[in-house]
This record gives structure tokens, sequence and C-alpha cells, in this order.
């Protein structure tokens, strides 16, 4: 609330008067820091043949306004999605690993530390809400919008821990279970085994690695997507698990539309799988059930480009440019098919990653090539990452106690490709199994109503402030009187004001008669 004071201090000075947003869209580049932004422009650039690459555009980059947010957890310098993801849904900065709930957290208890998020407060206020990702929809991001649990790998009932067994309940239930997750309009993504619907013989033509390839399955027999279908009271729901299924929607007259579509994550953009639908699919089948018109108070979508994080982690430089391109046409997409008048739509990352872009390659140089001229005693490619899996891939054999270029395999040794191929690993300095983080802060791009409000330097959890004030929703409500006039800055009229009125018309025309 103090940084929106003071940014709200700063627009009266210049006469500004930020306007107020009916539909909110807030998307989240999990693991997009700056310089996985620049090597994704040029990644586009290049892959669209537009040019050398550097001069291309992403559509976020044409936002009128941008700020810089800090990421940090209360408990850790690097932040994970969880503690992240808190923050900007839900205006607390919290600990590591930790969905919906503040520092005072407890294993035993559920009840303590409990918070609210966006889509609860969007709720209040009759907007349509829903969620869109290319994880599971029990991942960190996702969750952290419905879900309030001590920690963010307790997705199925099998991964809580025995001390919190009858205190907790696993994210995939609460989805179900409690609001706001049980009042979503959108719910898309991967996920069907935390869901209890396991689906068998699933295709897979390309083999990739990571803990994140793995998921965990239900040990109670519950199958949750069944329990979702007979929630409500003759609303129409629907759910899908291909893309064919999806084109086939009627969603004007869908109310509540779940759609997953893998029994884990989908798959990377760059090996997507028969069936699965992209990211920019899912967000305009979301819209379409969203957007209802005059005919409701607006809607709040949260829409996750979830595997630039997962990619990275694996030192999957390719996949995670694809990754880029594909969250880049879903924000296109969004802007295509919304009014900017009445709709927020901010870009953000939750997080960075520790990787790099270097050397001096020539302007027009693949971006996932070589940085310097093979003849060079090291050669090195312009993307490259602090640590991670791919230290073992570059490893020369006998290594032990070499110095300098004896250390590495010579690149010019990967053919073209290997090093083409969608599991290829770019350099990490350090070994590690999965790469990490980084702790940099992260550019927060914003359009349409509010967006004047994100400038400057500002903690993460101040987001979900911008999206409360812009809104008139949350926290933030209070802090603007246009808020009690309606939803978006309009006057708002109910039975009574009616009532009222024609009384009034009824006066006035026996006066003058």
């Amino acid at each position: 609330m103090k940084q929106l004071r003071k940014t709200l201090k700063v627009a009266k000075k210049t006469q500004e008067k930020s306007r107020k947003a009916k539909n909110i869209i807030i998307f989240i580049g999990d693991g997009m820091g700056l310089t996985t932004i620049t090597a994704g422009r040029i990644f586009k650039g290049q892959h669209l043949r537009h040019g050398f690459g550097e001069e291309e555009m992403l559509a976020f980059d044409e936002f009128p306004y941008t700020g810089l947010a800090k990421t940090y957890n209360v408990d850790k310098q690097v932040p994970d999605s969880a503690g992240t993801a808190t923050a900007m849904f839900c205006g607390i900065k919290t600990d590591y690993g930790a969905i919906g709930m503040d520092t005072t957290r407890s294993k035993v208890n559920a009840n303590q530390g409990r918070l609210k998020s966006i889509m609860d407060w969007a709720q209040a206020e009759g907007k349509r809400t829903g969620i869109v990702t290319s994880t599971r929809i029990t991942h960190a991001t996702p969750a952290s919008t419905y879900a309030r649990i001590y920690h963010r790998d307790w997705e199925c009932d099998t991964k809580v821990p025995a001390e919190s067994v009858g205190k907790h309940v696993d994210i995939a239930r609460q989805l179900v279970e409690n609001a706001p997750g049980n009042k979503f309009n959108v719910i898309m993504g991967g996920g069907l085994s935390p869901m209890g619907a396991l689906r068998a013989n699933e295709p897979n033509t390309v083999r990739f690695e990571g803990d994140t390839e793995k998921v965990c399955t239900r040990g109670d027999g519950r199958n949750l997507v069944q329990e979702w279908l007979k929630l409500g009271n003759n609303e129409s729901r629907v759910f899908v698990q291909s893309q064919e299924d999806l084109s086939k929607v009627n969603f004007k007259d869908t109310e509540h539309l779940l759609g997953l579509f893998r029994n884990n994550h989908l798959t990377y953009a760059i090996a997507r799988q028969e069936g699965e639908p992209s990211l920019k699919e899912m967000t305009l089948a979301a819209l379409q059930v969203l957007e209802r018109g005059d005919k409701s108070n607006g809607f709040v979508l949260m829409v996750e480009g979830g595997r630039i994080d997962q990619a990275h982690h694996q030192n999957y430089a390719r996949a995670a440019m694809h990754e880029v391109l594909e969250f880049d046409m879903a924000v296109q997409a969004a802007m295509d098919n919304t009014n900017e008048e009445e709709t927020l739509v901010i870009v953000t990352a939750d997080h960075s990653h520790s990787v790099t872009l270097n050397g001096y390659p020539k302007r027009g140089a693949d971006i996932l090539g070589f940085a310097n001229k093979t003849t060079e005693l090291v050669v090195y490619e312009t993307i490259s990452y602090a640590n991670g899996p791919g230290y073992y891939e570059h490893l020369a054999n006998n290594s032990v106690g070499a110095i300098g270029a004896e250390v590495w395999l010579p690149l010019e040794e990967f053919t073209t490709n290997q090093r083409m191929s969608p599991t290829y690993r770019h350099r990490a300095t350090i070994p590690l199994n999965d790469e990490t983080h980084g702790g940099e802060d992260v550019i927060v791009f914003a359009n349409g109503p509010g967006s004047d409000l994100v400038r400057g330097v500002f903690e993460q959890n101040y987001l979900a402030y911008v999206m409360s004030y812009a809104g008139c929703m949350g926290p933030a409500k209070d802090a603007d009187d246009r808020c009690h006039a309606g939803s978006s800055g309009t006057i708002s009229l109910n039975k009574q004001s009616f009532v009222f009125m024609g009384t009034l018309l009824l006066l006035l025309n026996l006066f003058y008669s």
C-alpha cells in the first residue's frame, strides 16, 4: 500500500488519472528473466526469418509501462516459484516453497498463515476467473492462485508427509473442494495424474530428463475430474483431454471448462505431442469462456508459460527459446482478442535463471550458435549457463586436473544434428543435476487501465496491489472512491436505484401536469 500511495502521488503531480480495469490478465513467463527475454526476442526474429533477429519485438515489448520487481523470498536471496507466485497473487512475500501462506505457516495447522488471492478478490466482486498453464495445474505458479498449503510438493495425497496428514489437504483436492478453485470458470493445462485421472499409453516421442518429468499419483483412489464434473447446480461443465475436443466446445454456452491434456506437464513446444493444444489455443479458449460482455462484471485470468523455466533447469536452451515464442504468441492472441480500453494486461516473470548471453557474436549470428570463431582455442556458445547438467555433457574425458580448453569437449565435435536436438544441453560451468534460478530483478510490462501503476523498482508483492487497485477488488479497493461507484469506474445502478429514479420521474410528471 505504501508503494501504491507513492505511485499515485507521482501520478497526481503529473495530473494522471489511472483508469479502472473491468478485466485483468496476468501472464507469467516462468523463469523468463532479462537474458531470456533478449535471447527469445532474437530467436523469434531468426525463427520467423524477419531479419537478423536483434531488431525483432516481442508482443509485450510494445507495452507502454515497465517496471522492475524484486523477487527474493523472505528466507531466500534467490527465490522459487511458490514464494514468488504467492507474492504476486496474494500480496505478501513468503518463504521458499510456501503456497498461499505467509511465514507463520505450520505443518500441523493448515489454518495458520492462510492468505487470500486475486482470484478470491475477483470472485467477491462477481468476476469470472480462470487459469491456463503449460505445466501441471497443481504446479507452484497456478496452485498459488487457489491453494493454501505448507509446501508446493504436496500436489497429491501421497506427497503429504505423515505429520501433516489429516491437517493439510493436497493441492489437487483443494482445487476441487475449496474456493476459489472450485469456482473457476476455466482450468487448463497438464496434470491428469494428480487429479486421479491417469491416462494409459500416453504418446511420448522425445525423452526429456530432469525431476520435472516425474509426476505423483493418487493413493486414495479418487477421480477428482469426475468430482469436479458433479459440482454446481445444472451449470454447464465441460471436460476435454485433447486439442480436437477443445475445438468442438461451444464456449459461449460453457460456464466451466476443465482441460487436462497430459498426465504430467504439457510437452515442450519443440516436441509437442499429438492432441496437445498450444498455449495460444488454450488462452483463446479461456477468453471465450470468460468474456460475457455486459452480462458480467469482467474477469481475471492467469496464463503461465511454465516450461521456459523447466527447459532452463535442464540447460535445454533451444527448448527454452521455443517456449518463449509460444508464450509470446499467447500474449499477442490476448491483445488481439480483448478490449484494451477495459483490460489490464500484465506480463512478467516470477524469477530469472543462471543463464547468460555472452561473447562477441556477430550481428545476426544464430542465437543458439557459437559466440566466437571456430578457429579459436576455446569455442563457446552465445547462450551458456553458470550451473546445471550441461556440465557433464561437455566435460572432456580424463579432464581431471586439466586446465583451459582441455577441460571441455570441443564444440566442433558435436554434430549439427546433435546441437539441433530438443534435448541438447548448452554448456554449464558448475555441475548440478538441476540448474538454479537467478536472483536479479525481473521486468514487468503493463498495458491498459491501471498500467501506469507499473513504474520504477518495487517489491514483487506490489503487483497484487496493482491488480487490486486497478480492478476495484481486494485490499486496495477502498483506496479509490470510484470503486464504490462501479467496478470499472462507471456508475452502477441496482434495482433500488431504478425504483428511486422511476418514482422521481413520476413525481416530476405529476408536478408539471
